[in-house]
């Protein structure tokens, strides 16, 4: 749920003694660059976290989060902004032999803990991209979980908007314009975070190679095309968040308007410093809750970045000896279809992003940051169909770009970081693999179900909780059953 605040109440005195223990951190920061004081493993660390949805037995939200965690009461689930979700956490772990076996092993003994102890309560546990049976009168104040900081995000971001209501306005393949008083859109859109600990001579390479494969994460786990009954975008998840909290900040040379939400302004031409200092000057402080701690915490500098939701986004960790640490936050791909599909787009993300960033010529030299927008954007409405740049130049259809030129790096890449052969197999070979070859990802199965049936969305979701109870993949799931 992000870091939790003390009061929901501000005054100008705050903010400004905010911004000064912000700017003190932010040098310590710099310093600490500078020394190249950062921890460098010898195998880099994953992780993620997963968010989830609860519903009804017949399919539809339920507002139950509270007694929900109460029961299941494990410290790897918490809450997320609305009752009707939750997310799960994974213990870090080094990349490396069967790391992603041991993390589908325990991120579906968790997950099956959790549909257990909802169904005992009458309730349905659901991982996907947005659930097609919400709809905009449920997304209220009412069902926001009750937590100070997500109490103080609305009224922020609210005020920062002079409570202009947040306006959503889609098309794909229906027209969906409606507008929301406050900021509960946003719990629309469920996804999973990847997180990977970076070495400081790499950060550079690796945050521009994550951003660069954004596009490619977007479409292969794409998982979210209806909202309010609407058939959109094949991730609409990325243009509900990124209007949901529709804030502008400073200008970009270009011209355009930086946002609280997006894919970033530029790529990292040094060191992920550069979007800490951004994070300083660009971007209006949302919660300036004081912390009785050390600067050399950076208490403040880190519950401001968490205010500030890149599609990747650097995070500083900091040992329990006070060693700090370096992460990518990549928070691309949608919740779900199943914990195999969950974990082998982690264990593909890992493996893109490595081929990418170790790759002897530098991709960002070979393709700007706009078409990675562009490709961005194009992967979001048309998913595996979408024609995108690539660094060779060339127009490519997204999924014959991945199947022909990428699978086979990425699992070299993984082999290279230590990931045993068999591992690789079950989630590249057995899963990615035949899904772009099928091109059934959990945005197509749940568009296929929908034209054989009808728009019966709880008959879809009953379907979809059956087969993600029995840990079978996507791509071998049936749409005419």
């Amino acid at each position: 749920m992000g870091q939790e605040i003390a009061t929901t109440e501000f005054s100008d005195a705050d903010e400004r003694e905010f911004q000064r223990r912000l700017r003190t951190e932010t040098n310590i920061l710099n310093r600490w660059f500078k020394q190249e004081r950062f921890e460098e493993p010898e195998n880099p660390m994953c992780g993620l976290e997963l968010e989830g949805w609860l519903t009804d037995s017949d399919f539809m939200p339920a507002p139950e989060s509270e007694a929900f965690l109460a029961k299941v009461s494990d410290e790897l689930v918490v809450p997320e902004i609305s009752r009707f979700n939750f997310e799960l956490n994974s213990i870090p772990a080094p990349i490396r032999s069967t790391v992603f076996s041991d993390l589908n092993r325990s991120l579906s003994s968790l997950w099956q803990s959790c549909t257990a102890q909802a169904e005992d309560m009458g309730l349905r546990a659901i991982a996907i991209g947005s659930l097609p049976t919400i709809r905009a009168n449920m997304l209220t104040l009412e069902h926001i979980y009750p937590s100070k900081r997500y109490f103080a995000l609305n009224d922020r971001i609210m005020k920062l908007r002079r409570n202009m209501p947040t306006v959503l306005s889609l098309e794909g393949k229906e027209l969906l314009e409606v507008s929301h008083p406050d900021i509960m859109l946003e719990a629309a859109a469920t996804s999973v975070q990847v997180h990977l600990q970076v070495a400081l001579s790499e950060g550079k390479r690796f945050f521009n190679a994550s951003t660069i494969a954004s596009p490619i994460m977007a479409a292969v786990a794409a998982n979210s095309p209806f909202l309010y009954g609407k058939a959109l975008w094949s991730e609409t998840r990325i243009p509900i968040f990124e209007q949901a909290v529709n804030l502008g900040s400073f200008r970009n040379l270009d011209g355009s308007v930086a946002k609280r939400v997006s894919l970033g302004n530029g790529y990292v031409r040094d060191s992920l410093l550069e979007l800490f200092l951004e994070n300083l000057d660009g971007y209006p402080v949302l919660l300036p809750d004081n912390y009785d701690r050390t600067p050399d915490e950076l208490s403040h500098l880190r519950l401001h970045n968490g205010t500030i939701w890149r599609w990747n986004r650097p995070l500083i960790g900091i040992g329990s000896d006070g060693t700090p640490h370096l992460r990518i936050e990549h928070r691309v791909p949608s919740s779900g279809p199943s914990m195999p599909d969950v974990v082998a787009n982690t264990a593909f993300f890992l493996g893109l992003a490595t081929y990418l960033a170790r790759m002897p010529e530098v991709p960002e030299d070979h393709l700007s940051f706009a078409a990675v927008k562009r490709n961005f954007f194009q992967a979001c409405k048309h998913g595996l169909n979408a024609e995108i740049e690539w660094i060779d130049g060339k127009v490519w259809n997204l999924q014959k770009l991945v199947l022909e030129e990428l699978v086979g790096p990425v699992e070299e890449a993984l082999e290279s970081l230590g990931v045993d052969r068999d591992d690789i197999y079950k989630y590249i070979t057995r899963i990615i693999r035949p899904r772009l070859i099928t091109g059934q990802n959990g945005s197509n199965w749940q568009r296929a179900y929908v034209n054989t049936h009808g728009a019966n969305f709880q008959k879809l979701l009953e379907a979809y909780y059956e087969y993600q109870k029995r840990d079978i993949p996507v791509h071998e799931w049936q749409s005419e059953a």
